[in-house]
C-alpha cells in the first residue's frame, strides 16, 4: 500500500519549529533522494493509523560546491521529534562554518566530525536545562514516597506539568551522518540507524557493506563496553533502557545525567549511554556505486515482514532494481520505502507473522556513479548527457552510453554454492571480513551469463540505438535462424584463466561450459 501521507504538523512545523529555518538556505544535493513513511498502528480491519507524530528527520545538503563537500543524515527520534529536529538543524551548523577549513588529513576531519556529534549533544542538553531546573522545583512540591496516583490526585496541576516536562527531557534521537569531503566518505553514527555502501570489488562484483555499528544492548561490543564500566553483561544484554535498547544517542537526559535513578544502570562508574560516535572513512573512487542511510524502521520492518537474516543485502537489491525502473533518486528511495510498507502491511493482513505496528521510516540515497534509467535512456536515444565509462573485470573499459540498462549490474551472492540464474543476487560483505576471492571470480563469470540473458531480452533501442528494432535487422541463416551475434570468447578465456590459477577445479568446469 502507498505510504501514509505526512502532514506538515507531523514534520515538526508546529510547536517545535517555525516554517522557516536557517537550513532552508542550504543548497539541496541533487545527487541524492529521500523516501519516508509515517509510523502505522494496524487496526483489526487492517486500516492503518499513526500512533504518534512523525519523529524522523533527514538532511541532504551541499555545504561547499567549490570543494565538493556534502552532508547527509537520518535522525530517528524517540519520545518525540524535538531531539531529531534539533540535531538535523544543528549538525549542518557544526560543519558549515569553516570547521573543515585547512583539515587535510583523514584524522583531522574525523576529529572535526566527532566534535560535531558531541557539540550537537551538548547544545541539545543545554537547550533543555531550564526544563530540568523546573522539573526539580516541581518535584520538591511533592512529598517523598508519594505514589504517582496520589500525586495526580492531590497535586493535579503540578503532576500534569511534570509529565509534560519529563516527556521533553526524555526525548532523544539516533544519528547516522555521512560527510563527503576531500574525495573521502566519512560516516558517523550513534544508535541503530544504518549506513550501507554499495561498491564493486576488483572483479566488478557489486557488494554491500555496513559502515555503521548498531549501538544497542544486543550488540556484543556495546555490552562489553558497558561491562567495563561496572554493569553486569548478563543484566544488560538485550535489556531495555527506558523505552528502547539504545546505548548511544543524542539527548535522552534520563539515561545520561539521570542514569543513577535507574536500577539497571545505577552501578555504572561513568555515564553508560553516550553520544560518542562510531566513525569510519572510505576513499571515494570508481568502485563506489551508491550510499544508503536509513532509520531502523526500514530494515526492521523488512525483517519483520520477511523473516530475512540478510536485510542489508536484500534492501540494497531492491534499490538496484529501482535504479533500472525509476527516473529520479527520490522516486527510487520512496518506491523502496513503499515496497517495505506494503510487505509489512500484507503480513499483518495475512497473519503470517505477529506484527501490529510499524515505526517511522526514512531512507536517503546518495548516488556516486551507478547508472540510472534516465541517464541510460538519454544516452541510448541520442541525448547529450555524458556518461562516465565503467570498467568490467573481463570486458575491459566499456562506454555505458551504448549499453543496455543491465550492463552495469553485477549481482551475485558471496556463498560457497552458485545462485540460480538468471535471478540477480547481491553480495553481502560483512564489516571486518575478507571476501573469498575464488567466489568473486566465479561470480564475475555468472555476471556475464546473467548479462547475456538480460541483453538478449532487452529492447534493441537501448543496446544499439536502433529506432525500429525487429528480427529483420539481423541476418538469417538458410534455416531462417538468426546468426550468432554474441561472442563468448572472453567468457571462455576467463574460465581458462581461473582454472589455471586454481580457482576452479576440473570437476567444476562443466558448470560454466
Amino acid at each position: 500500500m502507498p505510504s501514509q501521507a505526512i502532514k506538515p504538523s507531523s514534520l515538526g512545523m508546529t510547536g517545535i519549529r517555525n516554517n522557516d529555518t536557517w537550513t532552508d538556505g542550504l543548497p539541496i544535493c541533487h545527487l541524492s533522494g529521500v523516501g519516508m513513511s509515517a509510523n502505522q498502528m494496524y487496526r483489526e480491519d487492517g486500516t492503518p493509523c499513526s500512533e504518534h507524530e512523525f519523529e524522523d528527520r533527514s538532511i541532504h545538503f551541499c555545504l561547499d560546491r567549490e570543494n565538493n563537500t556534502y552532508l547527509y543524515g537520518v535522525f530517528d527520534g524517540h519520545d518525540g521529534a524535538r531531539a531529531a529536529y534539533f540535531a538535523s538543524q544543528r549538525m549542518p551548523a557544526e560543519l558549515s562554518f569553516e570547521q573543515l577549513t585547512g583539515k587535510t588529513t583523514e584524522e583531522d576531519v574525523k576529529e572535526v566530525f566527532r566534535e560535531a556529534f558531541l557539540s550537537v549533544e551538548n547544545a541539545f542538553l543545554e537547550s533543555i536545562d531550564p526544563k530540568i531546573a523546573e522539573r526539580t522545583q516541581l518535584l520538591d512540591k511533592i512529598p517523598d514516597g508519594m505514589s504517582q496516583f496520589e500525586a495526580a490526585q492531590k497535586y493535579p496541576e503540578t503532576f500534569s506539568r511534570l509529565q509534560a516536562l519529563e516527556h521533553e527531557i526524555r526525548g532523544g534521537t539516533t544519528a547516522v551522518v555521512a560527510l563527503v569531503h576531500g574525495g573521502t566518505l566519512y560516516v558517523g553514527n550513534v544508535g541503530d540507524s544504518r549506513a550501507l555502501l554499495c561498491k564493486k570489488d576488483r572483479l566488478g562484483v557489486l557488494k554491500v557493506k555496513q559502515l555503521t555499528s548498531d549501538h544497542t544492548t544486543s550488540s556484543h561490543d556495546e555490552v562489553e563496553r558497558l561491562a567495563s564500566i561496572g554493569l553486569p553483561a548478563s543484566k544488560i544484554r538485550g535489556a531495555k533502557l527506558g523505552n528502547h535498547e539504545l546505548t548511544r544517542c543524542i539527548g535522552n537526559y534520563f539515561m545520561k545525567g539521570g542514569y543513577m535513578e535507574f536500577d539497571i544502570l545505577s552501578s555504572a562508574t561513568v555515564e553508560p549511554v553516550i553520544a560518542d560516535p562510531h566513525i569510519t572513512s572510505i576513499p571515494i573512487d570508481e568502485s563506489c556505486s551508491f550510499l544508503l542511510l536509513m532509520s531502523d524502521g526500514l530494515y526492521k520492518s523488512y525483517q519483520e515482514a520477511t523473516g530475512s537474516e540478510q536485510v542489508n543485502k536484500e534492501i540494497a537489491q531492491m534499490v538496484v532494481e529501482q535504479f533500472m525502473e525509476q527516473l529520479t533518486l527520490t522516486s527510487i528511495a520512496q518506491t523502496v520505502v513503499d515496497k517495505v510498507v506494503r510487505l509489512h502491511h500484507d503480513n499483518y493482513l495475512t497473519k503470517q507473522r505477529n506484527v501490529t505496528f510499524r515505526d517511522d521510516i526514512s531512507l536517503v540515497i546518495r548516488n556516486f556513479n551507478y547508472p540510472m534509467r534516465s541517464a541510460i535512456s538519454s544516452c541510448s536515444l541520442g541525448g547529450t548527457s555524458p556518461r562516465p565509462p565503467c570498467h568490467h573485470p573481463l570486458h575491459g573499459q566499456q562506454d555505458l552510453s551504448s549499453s543496455s540498462g543491465s550492463d552495469d549490474v553485477t549481482l551475485c551472492e558471496d556463498t560457497d554454492t552458485l545462485p540460480d540464474l538468471p535471478e540477480p543476487r547481491l553480495t553481502l560483505a560483512s564489516r571486518g571480513t575478507r571476501p573469498d576471492l575464488s567466489d568473486g571470480v566465479l561470480n564475475s563469470m555468472e555476471e556475464m551469463s546473467l548479462r547475456h540473458h538480460t541483453d538478449t531480452n532487452t529492447t534493441s533501442t537501448e543496446s544499439s540505438g536502433l529506432d525500429n528494432p525487429s528480427l529483420t535487422q539481423f541476418s538469417l541463416d538458410e534455416d531462417g535462424r538468426i546468426h550468432p551475434y554474441v561472442s563468448f570468447d572472453q567468457y571462455y578465456q576467463a574460465i581458462e584463466e581461473a582454472r589455471a590459477a586454481g580457482l576452479i577445479s576440473e570437476s567444476q568446469l562443466h558448470l560454466y561450459k
